[in-house]
């Protein structure tokens, strides 16, 4: 009992411990991101910079940190959709946004970008066109000629393998300028899921390492959402098969949201799905996502029976999210906001829930409460940073690209927060079980050794009881009187006897007729004819009924073997005979023979 004690009492600490440090990282997260923000933004947007670029024309100098900038561009909006690169020169385009960032297109539309790129360098220079987002179905990129605009590259989830600018999981277009002279290039984006655009122009390998960053981080986000749902196939079974099924189909939309949106489909696997048709299967896994969600924190939180205020709030929160999922798989552009804000809003009022759970003293409420806690930070960074993005000025590490993209750790974090507490909860259930499994077990063993020691107490009573019954019995018997004994155990034999004869022609008549007929127990029965006798009770009903069928026989009436046979309660007769044989040494027919006069 100690060292359980001592195990709860760690395993309390170590929660505290887990807790405080999780609050603690995500204060320093915060200010970390806030401070990146206001660094990167450095206040309001300062236009002088755009201004000079669109004098100068966008460029890379040689310095190690200047290997991306924010591409400074012109910009219009297709609305149709149609217009081509023949006729878009002639279109009146927007002036570049001081932030860096573009309103994105709706899937029927397009954007065109136009921009200049100055080479003054002495040699000539390939620099990539990539963009803080991921999401592209196409992208193309022109370049002016004395012909018109050629297409110089092409990029994106729709485009076939063979015909992309290159094989990163990042949309990346590269290009080309001689020493010494300025080129215009024109860029044409359609099919997106994000919000905003922001357009970089970056050098080769900035562009490379970080396509292999946000390659290596998306790879363990997803190989470390597989191996916690086969985790909790495994392991947590044990505790509610409901549990594990919500469980794992959570983590299993998580796993599939991610496989579509960063890109995974279309690099690794060669399907070339348009947002359009894609945007719906990552809206349903979403809203599948909270849906399960709902289900396994109501099983984790032990909300049932008898708290029909709970009850009815979790099958409200399922309700709005069937219903919110189903209006952002009809029309995720403009119908997706609430099922956005619900995912959103349900981590905090399932952390309420948590915290009432709390109060009445459930054990793993703590961690499961400070699980969805990051949840809703991580959360909270991403839809923050996603509605005020950073915005990107210069670079020269692909670390500080990641780190100026807070929409994607900030999901990873939530999602990595989350569910290392929730294994926690979930251990401090399991391990909860097993406790009153051991509790159990040492009651039961327990209560096994009580009732050995009363039977073995009985045993020895009976034991003590029978040496008197023996001690009184040889005291009779060698006693003078011991006639009187004698006579008893006749009168008990004849009884005994009698009774067998008043239904020796039932077949039926056994052991169990016999001792309720004499009013005692078949144990008792057979010790006293064992004891008078020297014959267990089926053979001494056999005795009678062999004896009874011999009389027949000697009495010498008429009968057939087999009339004495069933006189004598034997339905078998070749066992009849068989028996009669072993006890008289003769067989029926031959007894009757002895009887019968010779002629």
């Amino acid at each position: 009992m100690y060292r359980i004690h001592r195990i709860n009492k760690m395993g309390v600490v170590m929660s505290l411990h887990l807790y405080r440090l999780a609050y603690l990282l995500t204060v320093l997260l915060c200010i970390m991101a806030l401070s990146l923000n206001a660094q990167a933004n450095g206040g309001l947007p300062d236009c002088a910079e755009d201004n000079r670029v669109a004098q100068t024309g966008n460029t890379l100098s040689e310095e190690a940190g200047d290997q991306l900038r924010r591409l400074h561009a012109e910009s219009f909006l297709d609305r149709s959709g149609t217009i081509n690169s023949d006729t878009i020169g002639s279109q009146v385009f927007d002036a570049a946004p001081c932030g860096g960032a573009y309103a994105a297109p709706l899937p029927t539309e397009a954007l065109w970008l136009r921009f200049t790129i100055h080479n003054n360098h002495e040699r000539a220079k390939t620099w990539t066109v990539t963009f803080a987002e991921v999401i592209f179905d196409e992208i193309v990129l022109f370049g002016q000629h004395t012909d018109g605009l050629v297409a110089v590259a092409r990029d994106g989830r729709t485009v076939p393998p063979a015909q992309r600018a290159n094989h990163a999981l990042k949309t990346g277009l590269p290009l080309s300028v001689e020493p010494g002279t300025e080129r215009e290039f024109y860029l044409r984006i359609s099919g997106t899921l994000e919000p905003t655009i922001t357009p970089v122009i970056t050098s080769s390998t900035l562009f490379a390492e970080w396509s292999a960053f946000v390659l290596i981080l998306s790879a363990a986000f997803l190989g470390y959402t597989l191996t916690i749902a086969l985790f909790s196939i495994v392991v947590f079974r044990q505790i509610e098969a409901r549990f594990y099924k919500f469980y794992t189909l959570y983590l299993a939309c998580l796993f599939g949201f991610s496989f579509i949106y960063d890109g995974w489909f279309s690099h690794f696997v060669g399907v070339t799905l348009p947002v359009f048709m894609l945007s719906p299967i990552s809206e349903f896994l979403a809203g599948l996502a909270v849906f399960a969600s709902i289900q396994y924190c109501r099983i984790l939180l032990r909300v049932g029976a008898g708290q029909r205020r709970l009850e009815l709030l979790f099958g409200l929160l399922s309700v709005v999210a069937v219903v919110t999922t189903s209006l952002a798989v009809l029309d995720p552009w403009t119908l997706s906001l609430p099922l956005h804000l619900i995912f959103f809003i349900n981590p905090l009022i399932l952390l309420g829930v948590s915290l009432m759970k709390i109060r009445e003293g459930l054990p793993q409420a703590k961690p499961i409460a400070l699980s969805l806690f990051i949840f809703s930070t991580g959360l909270f960074f991403a839809v923050y940073f996603q509605t005020f993005p950073m915005t990107i000025r210069q670079a020269g590490f692909a670390y500080e690209l990641i780190l100026l993209r807070p929409i994607a750790w900030g999901y990873y974090l939530a999602v990595a927060g989350e569910t290392i507490f929730m294994m926690i909860a979930i251990s401090t259930i399991v391990n909860s079980m097993r406790l009153q499994s051991q509790t159990a077990i040492t009651d039961a063993v327990a209560l096994r050794k009580d009732t050995a020691a009363l039977e073995s107490e009985q045993i020895k009573l009976q034991e003590i009881t029978n040496a008197r019954i023996e001690a009184l019995e040889a005291i009779l018997i060698d006693s003078p009187e011991n006639n009187l004994l004698m006579s008893a155990e006749q009168r008990f034999l004849d009884r005994v006897t009698e009774s067998v004869l008043d239904r020796v022609g039932d077949p039926d008549f056994g052991v169990k007729e016999l001792a309720a007929a004499l009013a005692m127990s078949e144990r008792t029965l057979g010790r006293r004819l064992k004891k008078s006798h020297g014959l267990n009770s089926t053979n001494f009903i056999r005795s009678v009924r062999l004896n009874y069928a011999r009389d027949l026989i000697l009495m010498g009436q008429d009968r057939t073997v087999s009339e004495v046979a069933k006189a004598a309660g034997f339905s078998n007769i070749s066992h009849f005979a068989k028996v009669y044989r072993q006890k008289f040494e003769e067989t029926p027919s031959e007894t009757a023979r002895s009887v019968t006069p010779e002629t």
